[in-house]
């Protein structure tokens, strides 16, 4: 297949490839395991509530029982809260409503916690009155009668025996009856002896609370142990769920999205092998023999023996063996401009080729998620329910608004794919040359990169080259990746405002290799893009075809060296190239 073909099949598959890898991303970020773990979390906050209240159910029919088991739930039920929050938040596109009934259930599972609290700080004082109301009572019996008070006694040990009444089935007629007798009894404290009155007063406290307290808790129990959560959870991992089926379908769609791609990519490539296959038929043409004829041998002496064409079209000389003066002339070298041309388009159509074979992989590895997913997809769809049964805040017009914007993301994608194919072609027909190396003088190289970048450059860049030894290398190789480098930071500090650009050449030899360091005063580069400038054909620049510094790290690495580009924002780039001053590695 010739040269031409090759770059326009890359160029298409890196086309369609690209749109198979704008649909995969798209499907990846679909939000698939953030709605199962969405749904993870809101059934174990379910599972972890019922627990509570279980646990607040023992609390309160065991009066010994202490409340540290309770506030033993409250961490456990932050970091669920934290993990459902967190889980929806990363859901691309998560509808209103469901994000509303998220933040709603979150609330409820506070409410509960906020309920379980006053439960536990109002059943203390409750508990505690209980448990020492008796105790009361038996005391001031006692003391009444060693007074004499034979009518207390009788008094007090009804109220206990009403209040024990009260407590198991409180009612506003009991409540009442009750409030009359510890009011006359609280009048007639004053009364009695001193310790006799103190002993009656403590009692009169322990059922005050008692009287106070014990609805009131009781109510905080009931909603403490209700099981709204429990109806919230199914409400809201059916919505979840439902939203998951339809992830699921446009997962799907995505999925055959990029399989019609990849057909359509393997097609392309067997209608351009058999075109090729056809145009080179239809091109070949029978070889007539050539005629015998004499010539001169160029070079050759006067009266040398002819040359004649053998039969296969190769020239033999008719003499024996050829004058000893008489040697070949050696091949020319080829053109400097050439080779240059000829290692850019090497290096653009190996790049293309690993881009292909990147995508390649990927989508290979899509491929093995959509086989792992169609049952699930399938299970889905035959769950799902009819059309006429959507949830409340589904809309279709919404949904097909969602794919007609997924399809101008595409669209844009592509576009940005034609401009990459653009500069691909400018290389297409660019001839091929043969590397040589030779001993070459690294500091002559930098020259001439200065010179090849043209007029801006000589006003912008001082020199300090240094006594650097020659090396092993292409000519034209070297001069390209030092033009590359200059080239960029010439560019760096074209147009600064408010200053003067400068760009710094300086050449050493530091022991056993040759460091060359650019350094510029332009306005740096940003971190996040400092990590893709090697990156084959990244830039930032409408003009460039994004393939100068990743050259230039292939060939420093072809020559066993290295580049470092040091940057910071706004005040300027340092870039070091590093050489062997030995002999690479051929």
């Amino acid at each position: 297949m010739k040269p031409g073909a090759l770059i326009l099949g890359a160029v298409v598959s890196v086309i369609l490839l690209a749109v198979a890898g704008v649909l995969y991303m798209m499907a990846n970020d679909s939000g698939e395991e953030d709605y199962r773990s969405s749904i993870a979390a809101v059934q174990q906050i379910q599972r972890l509530s019922s627990d509570w209240s279980i646990e607040v159910s023992r609390v309160r029919s065991d009066p010994l029982a202490d409340f540290d088991s309770l506030a033993a739930f409250i961490p456990r039920m932050e970091r669920l809260k934290g993990e459902l929050s967190a889980t929806a938040s990363r859901i691309p596109d998560l509808p209103d409503r469901l994000a509303n009934a998220v933040n709603a259930y979150i609330s409820a599972v506070d409410a509960k916690e906020e309920r379980v609290e006053r439960f536990k700080t109002g059943y203390a004082v409750v508990r505690n009155s209980e448990r020492y109301l008796p105790l009361a009572a038996s005391n001031v019996v006692r003391l009444a009668e060693e007074a004499g008070e034979a009518g207390l006694a009788r008094r007090v040990s009804g109220l206990v025996q009403e209040m024990d009444l009260y407590l198991t089935s409180p009612n506003e007629t009991a409540q009442e009856r009750l409030v009359g007798e510890i009011e006359e009894l609280r009048a007639e404290s004053v009364t009695y002896p001193p310790a006799l009155s103190n002993t009656l007063t403590n009692l009169i406290s322990h059922a005050e609370v008692l009287l106070a307290k014990q609805a009131p808790t009781e109510e905080l129990f009931a909603e403490a142990t209700s099981n709204n959560i429990s109806g919230m959870t199914d409400e809201l991992v059916n919505n979840l769920q439902f939203e998951l089926g339809r992830s699921q379908a446009q997962l799907a769609f995505y999925d055959r999205g990029m399989l019609i791609v990849i057909a359509l990519l393997a097609l392309f490539w067997i209608l351009l092998a058999l075109h090729q296959r056809r145009r080179g038929g239809a091109e070949t043409a029978p070889v007539a023999e050539a005629p015998a004829y004499a010539a001169v041998a160029p070079g050759a002496a006067p009266g040398a023996a002819p040359v004649h064409a053998a039969a296969n079209g190769s020239a033999e000389a008719a003499a024996p063996a050829p004058a000893a003066h008489s040697a070949p002339a050696p091949a020319p070298m080829p053109a400097e401009p050439d080779l240059e041309e000829a290692t850019v388009r090497g290096f653009v159509v190996k790049s293309a080729a690993g881009t292909l074979s990147a995508a390649a992989d990927q989508i290979t590895a899509r491929m093995d998620y959509l086989r792992q997913t169609r049952q699930h997809l399938q299970n889905a769809l035959d769950n799902s329910d009819t059309l006429a049964d959507l949830p409340d805040g589904i809309d279709l017009d919404e949904e097909m608004a969602a794919l007609a914007d997924i399809s101008t993301s595409i669209r844009q994608e592509a576009a940005g794919i034609a401009g990459l194919a653009k500069r691909l072609e400018t290389v297409a027909a660019l001839p091929n040359s043969e590397v040589r190396r030779s001993m070459t003088d690294v500091n002559a190289c930098i020259e001439e990169a200065i010179e090849a970048c043209g007029p801006t450059a000589a006003k912008v860049i001082s020199k300090r080259l240094g006594d650097v030894p020659e090396i092993l290398a292409s000519r034209a190789e070297l001069r390209l990746l030092l033009k590359k480098i200059v080239e960029n930071s010439v560019r760096a500090v074209d147009g600064l405002d408010g200053r003067e650009g400068v760009v710094r050449i300086d050449t050493a030899r530091k022991d056993d290799e040759i460091v060359i360091t650019v350094i510029d005063n332009g306005n740096g580069i940003a971190a996040e893009k400092r990590m893709n400038i090697f990156r084959p054909f990244y830039t930032s620049h409408e003009d460039a075809m994004g393939i100068g510094l990743s050259l230039a790290g292939h060939l420093a690495k072809k020559y066993e060296g290295v580049i470092k580009i040091n940057s910071l924002p706004g005040q300027g780039t340092v870039a070091q190239i590093t050489l062997p001053a030995g002999v690479p590695s051929p």
